[in-house]
């Protein structure tokens, strides 16, 4: 294996399933402190960025020679759970140029890549600082991505590691997720007329919002991302058979394309709700405090940061020569609000992100090493 193909392996050998989305996942924190040694082993600065209990960010760069240029290269520590897996999802098997486990795809190949470009570039005295992150908590709520955006950091341009096949992304979808419950009173259901039935509330909302999404669907598609998009993903509500149920909750998904904001999203749906309460008095519905709120990533095209990647990726993987938009998210959706323009790019198939027995072709690995490493040279 080559040099990056090995630091992959031993990323992959590391379990770092989100603390967030399993009982028994152990979190980033070995992750981080493998990282910030292969820094401290290859002469790399870095910095160990905590953001909560047991959770770090780490933070390693390359001074450049031009004080004004700052480019940061991020990816992701954490991983989603391994359940239904054929195969150890840690042991980093190996099958052709496939290599299989957790987080192969996403994203431990693109963090692989860009610590070897980092120490790479160390030998050559870049015109820009370069920094590289491995952030916390990407797949449940971006709190490392939101931390390195809060710590103050200065950067004018930003890659986002994540499964591209080598395809430049210059915006992709934002999203806000939040409950909607209704309240009701409980009663014994022999006598239902004592009570107040919660779920025959949320009843009456779901079709408006069924409404709202078929609308939202309609509207003219944004040319990288698509339309926007509302989805009811779940459902819950009484307490037992024999109750008239006092409470029913629904969650939704409203996903957000460029200029949409989470707020003007959750106003639209208060405005529905507003009207549903005017025309059914007994209706008590409210909104629940966001779970999740994360911008669009904006449209990138035209900025110095999507033209380097962009040549980077034609002269070494014949990729690039079209600008893409992603229906999904990434960390870059905070990134860009210290004011940068920022970019999605690196190995492996998103349709392998989250999938059992989830691979990467280490062939994409070893050029997303030579890409990050040209896009370092060249900014």
């Amino acid at each position: 294996m080559s040099n990056v193909s090995d630091l992959l392996a031993q990323l992959v050998g590391i379990e770092s399933i989100n603390p967030n989305l399993s009982t028994t996942g152990s979190g980033e924190a070995a992750m981080a402190a493998y990282v910030a040694k292969f820094c401290e082993s290859n002469g790399i600065e870095f910095e160990i960025q905590p953001v909560s209990e047991g959770r770090n960010n780490v933070l390693a760069w390359v001074r450049g020679t031009d004080p004004d240029k700052r480019v940061l290269f991020e990816s992701h520590l954490d991983t989603v759970p391994v359940k239904g897996w054929q195969r150890n999802p840690f042991a980093a098997e190996i099958k052709g140029r496939r290599m299989y486990g957790r987080g192969t795809c996403d994203t431990k190949s693109s963090l692989a890549a860009m610590l070897h470009a980092l120490v790479t570039i160390k030998k050559d005295k870049p015109r820009a600082t370069i920094f590289v992150a491995g952030t916390v908590d990407e797949e449940y709520q971006k709190s490392g991505a939101r931390a390195l955006v809060q710590s103050g950091l200065k950067f004018e341009a930003a890659v986002a590691g994540e499964p591209t096949n080598l395809e430049v992304v210059v915006a992709h979808k934002g999203s806000v997720r939040w409950w909607i419950e209704t309240m009701g009173r409980a009663a014994h259901s022999s006598k239902p007329e004592l009570g107040l039935n919660a779920i025959a509330g949320i009843a009456q909302v779901i079709p408006e919002l069924v409404r709202l999404g078929d609308e939202l669907r309609a509207r003219h598609p944004h040319p990288l991302v698509g339309a926007p998009s509302l989805t009811i993903s779940l459902i819950q509500g009484g307490s037992d058979i024999c109750t008239v149920p006092a409470s029913c909750q629904i969650f939704l998904d409203r996903r957000l394309v460029p200029k949409e904001t989470p707020a003007g999203a959750i106003d639209e749906v208060e405005k529905l709700l507003a009207d549903l309460r005017e025309r059914h008095r007994d209706l008590e519905v409210r909104s629940v405090v966001p779970a999740v709120e994360d911008p669009p990533l904006e449209d990138a095209t035209g900025s110095r940061i999507a033209e380097v990647a962009a040549e980077a990726c034609r002269s070494i993987a014949g990729t690039g020569a079209t600008l893409h938009g992603a229906p999904w998210g990434t960390d870059a959706s905070q990134l860009q609000l210290t004011g940068a323009k920022c970019v999605v790019l690196g190995p492996g198939d998103i349709a392998q992100a989250h999938t059992i027995d989830e691979y990467v072709d280490l062939d994409e690995v070893e050029k997303a090493t030579e890409i990050y490493f040209r896009m370092m040279q060249t900014y």
